[in-house]
C-alpha cells in the first residue's frame, strides 16, 4: 500500500462531496438535541411541580411534598391493676370524696341543678342530721339534690324537707335523689334524715 493510500472501501473525502460534510458534522447535530430534549423535559418537570407542588412519582412511593407519616410517640409501661369492685347500688353523676371537707361547705360534693335561681351553699347540720341548702330564687322552680349516703342517709330511705322552716310536701324522691319544687323567693331548703356524717 502506498503512502496516502486508502484500504479498500475506504475513500478520501473530497472537500465539493455533500456526503463529507454530513459525516465530518455527525455527532453534532445528535447530542445538541439530546441536550435539548433533556433542557424541555427539565423545565416541564419544574413547572409541573411549580403548580402541582407534587413531584411524580411512583404509585407505591410517597411524594417528597407530601407530608411524612408522623410516628408515634413510646408511652410508659403499662401497669395492670386489680379489677374494679362492683359498683355501689347508687352511682352519682360525679364522683365525690369520702369525707367532708373543712369548710363543710358540701356544694362541690354532691351532685345538684336548680332550674330557676342559684345554690349558694350547701352544708352539714348535725343538730338537725340534715343537709342545709341556701338558695337564691327570684321564681318559682325546681331543685335537684343527688345525697350521697357518705354525708347523710336515712334509716328507712325516706327523708324529710323544710322549706324556709316550713314543713315541704312538694317533692320527688327516686332513691337518693330528690326533686324539689321551690317557691319563688325560697332561701333555705333543709334536707332531713336519720344521721349524717361529718
Amino acid at each position: 500500500m502506498a503512502t496516502g493510500a486508502l484500504p479498500k472501501g475506504f475513500e478520501r473525502p473530497d472537500a465539493s462531496s455533500p456526503q463529507t460534510t454530513s459525516q465530518t458534522k455527525k455527532g453534532g447535530p445528535d447530542k445538541i438535541g439530546i441536550g435539548i430534549a433533556i433542557g424541555i423535559t427539565a423545565v416541564a418537570l419544574i413547572i409541573g411541580i411549580g403548580f402541582t407542588g407534587i413531584i411524580p412519582m411512583g404509585d407505591d412511593m410517597p411524594s417528597i411534598m407530601q407530608p411524612a407519616p408522623s410516628t408515634p410517640t413510646p408511652s410508659a409501661p403499662v401497669v395492670q391493676q386489680a379489677p374494679p369492685s362492683p359498683p355501689p347500688a347508687y352511682v352519682p353523676m360525679k364522683s365525690t370524696p369520702s369525707y367532708a371537707p373543712s369548710s363543710n361547705d358540701l356544694i362541690d360534693q354532691l351532685d345538684w341543678s336548680i332550674s330557676e335561681g342559684d345554690v349558694v351553699s350547701m352544708y352539714l347540720n348535725k343538730g338537725s342530721s340534715s343537709l342545709v341548702v341556701h338558695t337564691v330564687t327570684a321564681n318559682d322552680g325546681e331543685l335537684f339534690v343527688g345525697l350521697n349516703a357518705d354525708y347523710i342517709g336515712s334509716d328507712d330511705g325516706t327523708f324529710f324537707i323544710l322549706v324556709d322552716n316550713q314543713e315541704h310536701e312538694d317533692y320527688e324522691q327516686a332513691g337518693m335523689d330528690l326533686y324539689i319544687d321551690l317557691p319563688a323567693g325560697a332561701e333555705k331548703v333543709e334536707i332531713i334524715g336519720s344521721y349524717v356524717i361529718l
